[in-house]
């Protein structure tokens, strides 16, 4: 008899203090728990930062950033944890989230957070929403929302990527061009040196080139990007190497003159 009173007092303030704290975490408790979807009416969704602009910069503790850190939301969801920052990828490569279909509004939002309390949680003011776009997502298909400049602004591209499987020995690569460079009318070529020809032509500012399918080699490749009609690089990638079966897309990013975001190239898999 006492055992069992005993683990009834027991339960009571289990469940007193489980009411008490979510009271004080409701916030927390909204943007961490898990929530099982049907994943058959799920659209898959990868975010990739490449807003090359320093401001606006928010503090983190004393540090300030190079540029905004973001927290995206869906429908006024959060999808991120932690906030993006340039050149960061939600969630990691070769991963994407799954998201309700059907019309989603993103809202694309400054990383502020409330430092007072422990964990930090987001604290927004007027003017932290830095972009806007609703798009239809169809479910069972996949998405990138690139995160971009339209000088000064952030603009949100959203492409859908087609993720049909290669070949058995070769892989696929597509060029997205988001550099803004000194001419952002450019349009770029991208140049195998280990091909010795370019393998991909004609990919205007703001806009993501069909894939290319070629052979998985031994030997690594180095990516020239070149302006349309020049031989002169503008900046390249070095020792990339694709495997068999995997998709991937070779950014172009950065802006001259802006500190730790000059003109580069870098690559995320897709598949």
């Amino acid at each position: 008899m006492k055992y069992i009173l005993k683990s009834v007092v027991l339960f009571a303030f289990i469940i007193a203090g489980m009411s008490s704290c979510k009271k004080s975490t409701k916030l927390i408790d909204e943007n961490t728990k898990f929530v099982f979807i049907d994943s058959a009416n799920t659209a898959n969704i990868k975010i990739v930062q490449v807003f090359a602009g320093n401001t606006p910069q928010l503090p983190i503790a004393a540090t300030p950033t190079t540029g905004p850190q973001v927290f995206v939301y869906a429908n006024g969801q959060k999808l991120n944890g932690a906030s993006i920052g340039y050149g960061g990828v939600w969630p990691i490569t070769a991963v994407y989230g799954n998201i309700p279909s059907g019309s989603t509004r993103f809202d694309i939002i400054n990383g502020r957070l409330d430092l007072t309390v422990v964990p930090s949680v987001p604290k927004f003011i007027a003017g932290d929403t830095l972009a806007t776009v609703t798009a239809n997502l169809e479910k069972g298909k996949f998405y990138s929302l690139y995160l971009t400049d339209t000088v000064p602004t952030m603009r949100v591209l959203v492409q859908e990527d087609v993720l049909k499987e290669p070949e058995e020995a070769t892989f696929k690569l597509r060029v997205a061009n988001f550099s803004m460079n000194n001419n952002p009318t450019d349009t770029f070529s991208v140049f195998s040196v280990r091909k010795n020809e370019e393998i991909i032509r004609d990919v205007t500012i703001k806009t993501v080139s069909d894939w290319v399918q070629l052979p998985v080699t031994i030997l690594s490749d180095t990516l020239l990007f070149r302006r349309k009609n020049t031989t002169t690089t503008f900046y390249s990638l070095t020792s990339f190497g694709g495997s068999a079966k995997r998709m991937y897309t070779i950014i172009g990013r950065g802006k001259t003159g802006v500190l730790n975001k000059l003109p580069s190239a870098t690559f995320i898999t897709n598949r």
